[in-house]
């Protein structure tokens, strides 16, 4: 179930957001599919493939870096993910600047069920105007943010100077090469409701800069809560997961978790 807010912010000059997600080692069934953990900033519109996104979070995909390693990875479309997946750096658009943070790197060690928690926080932010949306990326507990590249305004349609929407959660592809559903799991593989569960903590959005704020209303949904679930802890928070079978089908790049945030200043 999908549950929208489409805030529009054609009038904010400087959108910002940042989140911290803490790192696992889900089980990916078949190398074709994977398991992530992301935010998504998006603007246009799926019925006439005019949506732009752009994503970046943790993601473990066995087809993509021939291994099962949660990886630092980013995304983008300008039409509704109806050309050929445009991942990392593999083809133009992105433009890195930093020397000592690696797209694609692995995240070692993974959080640890009652142990350890490994955390990776994003901070996406748009400069003024129809400057680029830059992503910095921070590791242990949100300290050391720092940037890392851009994506240039000119490779977009709709997210030239401003967005319609920001999410932040959890997303598994199914591709059913088994003839039922797959194995694979979100997150750390448990629901929400104990302290083994995934988390997203600590979401603020800003319109300027220094000036964060949580969120005002955070709305949580999943597309079949039979089999994955979420659960909102505040306005700033929530538990997402999963275990190992059940849901119906899951299109690719569709957001299993959409969560919503609306504008603290409306």
């Amino acid at each position: 179930m999908f549950m929208l807010s489409n805030v529009k912010w054609s009038t904010i000059e400087d959108l910002r957001t940042k989140a911290t997600f803490n790192v696992w080692h889900p089980k990916v069934e078949q190398a074709s599919e994977f398991s992530l953990a992301q935010v998504w900033i998006t603007s246009g519109s799926y019925e006439n493939n005019t949506l732009n996104s752009i994503e970046a979070g943790w993601q473990v995909y066995p087809g993509l870096y021939m291994d099962s390693q949660p990886r630092l990875f980013l995304f983008w479309t300008t039409d509704a993910y109806t050309s050929p997946a445009c991942y990392n750096l593999r083809c133009p658009g992105f433009v890195q600047t930093s020397r000592t943070v690696l797209v694609e790197g692995a995240i070692t060690p993974a959080s640890a069920i009652g142990g350890l928690q490994t955390e990776l926080t994003i901070h996406i932010w748009k400069d003024p105007g129809r400057g680029p949306w830059w992503l910095g990326v921070g590791f242990s507990n949100g300290t050391n943010l720092s940037a890392i590249g851009y994506w240039p305004v000119e490779i977009f349609s709709n997210l030239t100077d401003h967005a319609d929407d920001v999410q932040w959660g959890g997303e598994i592809v199914d591709n059913r090469a088994l003839g039922r559903h797959t194995t694979t799991e979100m997150g750390s593989g448990y629901r929400p409701g104990s302290d083994r569960a995934a988390y997203v903590r600590d979401i603020q959005v800003a319109f300027r800069p220094r000036e964060f704020h949580p969120v005002s209303q955070l709305i949580v949904g999943a597309t079949n809560s039979s089999y994955y679930s979420v659960e909102k802890y505040s306005n700033g928070s929530f538990s997402y997961g999963g275990p190992h079978r059940g849901a119906a089908l899951i299109t690719p790049k569709l957001p299993l978790f959409p969560i919503h945030c609306k504008s603290p200043y409306q």
